[in-house]
């Protein structure tokens, strides 16, 4: 008597190649998700790096159109052609270079650098004609997830000084740093610091 051979899997041999399906399923999904984690970091890593270049540009122009040029805050009263403030801003400074309009045809403006409470760096800027305490003026933000951006100027004795003019100094109202050193720490980038020539102006 001929028997007929069953042909097909058995439900054992189903279930295993289910549950190595299952798992190789799992497996591949990992990996592909750890390679698009992997590329969205690199993508934001390589957007912060372009940030913070772009940060040291503008700092750099910033500081390279310095002008010895007095500034009258809202209450009549002068304020230095560059002053710190770390309690209340950064660092103020009369800039040169910009466009000649009719509204400011000098190009000259008044810049200040501080960080606000969203640890973002930003730049304020307003034309020399007006003030910060009557205006906002122009804000811009450079920097995300700042930690500290500290300026230090070059002292009369050779050595860096946060305060401009530097304690124990004497400095003319016009005076300016004859070096900048800047140092920015930001998350993720770490520590970066850049050396800038400032003007001699007395």
């Amino acid at each position: 008597m001929n028997i007929r051979r069953q042909v097909g899997f058995t439900l054992i041999e189903t279930v295993v190649s289910m549950l190595l399906l299952a798992v190789m399923s799992v497996l591949s999904y990992q990996a592909v998700d750890a390679v698009l984690a992997t590329n969205q970091r690199s993508q934001q890593d390589l957007a912060d790096e372009a940030m913070l270049q772009r940060a040291w540009h503008i700092i750099g122009r910033d500081i390279m159109h310095l002008r010895p040029r007095l500034f009258v805050d809202g209450l009549g009263t002068p304020e230095r052609a560059y002053v710190t403030d770390r309690s209340e801003f950064g660092v103020r400074f009369s800039r040169g270079g910009g466009p000649m309009v009719r509204s400011n045809p000098s190009g000259l403006r008044r810049v200040e650098y501080s960080i606000n409470q969203d640890r973002q760096l930003q730049r304020q800027s307003w034309p020399i004609t007006a003030s910060p305490r009557q205006t906002d003026g122009s804000t811009f933000v450079l920097m995300e997830n700042v930690e500290e951006v500290v300026f230090e100027h070059l002292t009369k004795n050779y050595f860096y000084s946060p305060d401009w003019p530097p304690i124990n100094e004497i400095h003319s109202m016009r005076s300016l740093p004859k070096m900048i050193r800047v140092t920015m720490t930001v998350d993720g980038l770490g520590e970066t610091s850049r050396l800038l020539p400032g003007v001699v102006a007395e």
